[in-house]
């Protein structure tokens, strides 16, 4: 079966590169000072080299710290944004909340990037989500971190765990599962979590779900990086065709999205949404200022 990945280069590991030295020299103590906040919603104003090399070395420091004493830090939340993304979250509150929260929030739409100049910030540059998540399969596979997969079908979770097992041999796999939770299989889940204990849990249930289940199940996870990747589990194991790699790096795989599916037609009507308000935050209130 040909191996349909979305990001190619990134999803390989017959380079010559090693992610661990790619990564382990890079400052990130005064990153947490660089923060932008586009409406209430805080981003890094940091490159994606910059925000894998903070999440891997929180990491390793949260997990250094639970082998020397009792202290839990819980679960460090991972939230890509577009514009759509961003309208959604803006106007539920315990989203919103979720998100200003969240460890890492990733400009991943070209609109994120407008409105920050907008606002009169400076995000250097789009951050794929898909991107930012393959870089930690690189890293877990180098430093041997445990990865669990929650979220989508059955067929499609196998597909995707055939090919992470087949382009990155050996990587640890400590659990997969769908994402259609009900009753007692949703507390079956979270117990093979917890028992688990991954060093990262991807979250494919679609963004929406996703983002629910994180924000209902988060205080009882433990120590780990949570990525809600939306719905790219779908992408990588190549069932649903991906964006073309024009409009994927330009940020706008929503788009794509919303053009190759009617019935999300609707989204737009919140794009525009957005739009009006970076505009009057770009003519009024940036005035005011």
């Amino acid at each position: 079966m040909k191996n349909n990945f979305a990001l190619d280069p990134i999803l390989t590991n017959k380079d010559d590169s090693d992610p661990i030295l790619e990564y382990k020299n890079i400052d990130t103590s005064t990153l947490a000072l660089r923060r932008a906040h586009l409406g209430k919603i805080p981003f890094f104003q940091a490159t994606s080299v910059d925000l894998v090399a903070y999440s891997i070395h929180t990491l390793d420091r949260m997990r250094e710290q639970k082998r020397q004493s009792t202290r839990e830090f819980g679960p460090q939340v991972v939230l890509p944004f577009d514009p759509y993304r961003y309208v959604w979250v803006r106007f539920r509150k315990r989203m919103l909340a979720l998100a200003d929260d969240a460890f890492i929030n990733l400009p991943d739409g070209a609109g994120m990037q407008y409105m920050a100049r907008a606002l009169g910030h400076e995000i250097p540059e789009l951050i794929s989500m898909v991107g930012y998540a393959m870089n930690l399969i690189r890293i877990a596979h180098a430093k041997e971190y445990t990865v669990f997969l929650l979220g989508s079908k059955d067929e499609v979770l196998e597909k995707l765990y055939a090919n992470f097992r087949r382009s990155f041999t050996g990587l640890r796999i400590v659990g997969r599962h769908h994402g259609y939770l009900r009753g007692a299989v949703a507390e079956r889940v979270l117990e093979a979590v917890r028992k688990t204990d991954p060093h990262i849990l991807f979250v494919g249930m679609g963004y929406h779900r996703g983002m629910r289940w994180i924000e209902e199940n988060r205080a009882h996870l433990g120590d780990l990086i949570v990525v809600n990747v939306g719905g790219a589990f779908d992408t990588l194991a190549g069932t649903r065709k991906k964006a073309p790699d024009f409009m994927a790096s330009a940020g706008y795989t929503w788009l794509w999205r919303t053009l190759n599916r009617p019935y999300r037609w609707h989204r737009l009507v919140l794009v525009a949404y957005w739009f009006l308000e970076t505009m009057y935050f770009r003519f009024f209130k940036r005035k005011k200022a």
